[in-house]
């Protein structure tokens, strides 16, 4: 069989590959969240939020704010405290605007804690 006969195959099954998942997939909420931060992030943004009583009288930012800072932001892993047993807690840096924040969030099990939210100018 020539070279040409067998690429021709090779792309005739893949095209269909590709149109079968495309019709599987369509419609599926997947996502492929690879690397860490974006695996933080999207159990973050899947529990239920709770603001500590230090940050309420501060901001007035109401959830679907936060729900775009956290969307938008990065994890400061460095900056974070990853090695706790019961609730670990992250840093989440983003920018909006011209407004950069800082968000510093405790991961447990069924809540995230809204602990400080700093505004760096």
């Amino acid at each position: 069989m020539s070279f040409l006969k067998r690429l021709g195959y090779y792309l005739g099954g893949f095209s269909a590959g590709l149109i079968f998942l495309f019709f599987i997939l369509n419609g599926k909420k997947t996502q492929c969240n690879y690397s860490p931060d974006a695996r933080v992030l999207n159990d973050l943004s899947k529990k239920k939020w709770v603001y500590s009583l230090d940050v309420r009288p501060f901001f007035k930012l109401d959830s679907l704010n936060i729900a775009s800072l956290v969307n938008e932001g990065d994890i400061n892993f460095g900056a974070s405290e990853t090695k706790r047993d019961s609730c670990k807690i992250y840093t989440i840096e983003t920018k909006i605007g011209v407004k950069e924040y800082d968000l510093k969030v405790e991961n447990c099990v069924k809540k995230v804690t809204v602990l400080s939210v700093v505004f760096l100018d």
